[in-house]
């Protein structure tokens, strides 16, 4: 559902990468696939069409030109919060068919699931 709120011109997986280049400030292909879990080439599939879509920059390291530092260009900062912003109406008007109760304890349990998810990783 919330596929529908993102932004039109990217997909969801792009925009979490984007979401994440965004949090980091600056990242290398390395980072974003070892945080997702996924190959450097299919980064750097994602990241060549975000580049072509004027959302990311790359610049190589002035120490070691092997390093590719991938930021958000000014177009992809806005489309980062944009899509944000729009996911977050999309949820809070869904949130409005409960009460604060059924919110709280709602969120209560997302928090226990995500500190068990934490917990199990380390």
């Amino acid at each position: 559902m919330l596929k529908n709120h993102v932004h039109d011109d990217i997909t969801t997986e792009q925009f979490t990468f984007l979401q994440y280049i965004y949090e980091e400030k600056e990242v290398t292909a390395s980072e974003i696939a070892q945080n997702f879990g996924v190959g450097r080439s299919a980064i750097t599939a994602v990241v060549n069409r975000l580049e072509q879509k004027d959302l990311v920059s790359r610049k190589r390291n002035e120490a070691d030109r092997r390093i590719v530092h991938i930021s958000l260009t000014d177009k992809g900062q806005i489309v980062v919060l944009e899509t944000e912003k729009e996911i977050h109406r999309f949820i809070n008007e869904q949130l409005t068919h409960f009460d604060k109760t059924e919110i709280d304890k709602f969120l209560a349990a997302l928090e226990q699931l995500s500190k068990s998810m934490e917990d199990s990783t380390k």
